[in-house]
């Protein structure tokens, strides 16, 4: 395509090659012919402006009537809450199609909650009734949990590993019991590097027996890090809003910076071990901004 300076010499250029001057007349003629056709361009326009307007204001009545859960923060998705744009049901069928859809192939997500599409419902009937635990932020939000915190549920807690699956915790992690009580919805489990990257000093990032190799939703082929792997692929590539990870050295950080999203470390408790001193919960969002309870 050419700028314009070039397509002014190129105008230029054919001045001059294809005759001089004009004469009065033709100039006279030229200016007439010029002001009816920028009448007829004018009115034109004008027309194509209202008709356009009137299109546009249509379709923009069509466009902010929907809300679009791709990327979208915990407070835009309280707010489309609020404005009836958006259901806990709706925003868990879409998390669960993007699960299916991608999942095969980054392998982000080990098992989603059986009773999660019940837990939304719930949700939706609480914000209704205007509930007290529908003032939160966290209310009716599926958040995932990577595979070493504990749910008492239908959930399995593996560490992505074969040899905890069936095992029964005695009690939900600490954050769990906060995210519940919040009104938060436990969407499934995140993979992870296996035993939070202590299986083998030789295992990928990423990798676990139970969820196979995560893949980075950008580039398969880079090393998506760890171990909180899956809860940053998770919400990369929008198969959740948020979600939890935990970190002894760099797990929530790494996998965050690596998928191109946002980790921050908060609490501990009720998570499969690797140091007492040093293993702490955290979540991973899409952005900065958006607003999460720490309480």
């Amino acid at each position: 395509m050419l700028d314009l300076g070039t397509r002014g010499e190129i105008c230029h250029l054919v001045w001059k090659v294809e005759g001089s001057e004009p004469k009065l007349a033709e100039i006279e003629y030229g200016f007439e012919q010029g002001l009816f056709t920028s009448f007829i361009m004018a009115i034109s326009k004008m027309l194509l402006m209202f008709l356009g307007v009137a299109l546009f204001g249509f379709s923009i009545s069509i466009v902010s009537s929907e809300f679009s859960i791709r990327e979208a923060s915990v407070q835009e998705i309280q707010i489309a809450f609020e404005q009836s744009k958006l259901t806990s049901r709706k925003l868990v069928e879409f998390f669960i199609r993007e699960i299916q859809r991608l999942n095969p192939v980054l392998c982000a997500v080990i098992e989603v909650n059986p009773d999660v599409l019940y837990l939304a419902e719930k949700a939706d009937q609480e914000r209704k009734a205007k509930a007290p635990v529908s003032k939160s932020w966290l209310h009716g939000i599926p958040i995932l949990l990577k595979d070493n915190i504990a749910t008492k549920d239908k959930l399995n807690t593996t560490a992505g590993s074969y040899a905890l699956l069936g095992s029964v915790v005695p009690r939900d992690a600490g954050v769990v019991a906060k995210l519940r009580k919040a009104g938060a919805i436990i969407l499934g489990k995140a993979s992870l590097s296996e035993w939070a990257h202590f299986r083998s000093s030789n295992a990928p990032s990423g990798w676990c027996a139970r969820g196979g190799q995560a893949v980075c939703p950008y580039v398969k082929s880079t090393d998506p890090c760890g171990s909180s792997t899956g809860s940053a692929v998770s919400v990369a590539a929008n198969m959740a809003a948020v979600s939890l990870g935990t970190e002894t050295d760099g797990s929530i950080i790494c996998p965050s910076s690596s998928n191109s999203v946002v980790g921050f470390i908060t609490s501990r408790g009720g998570v499969v071990p690797i140091s007492p001193r040093q293993d702490t919960v955290g979540y991973v969002k899409f952005t900065l901004h958006s607003r999460f309870s720490h309480n």
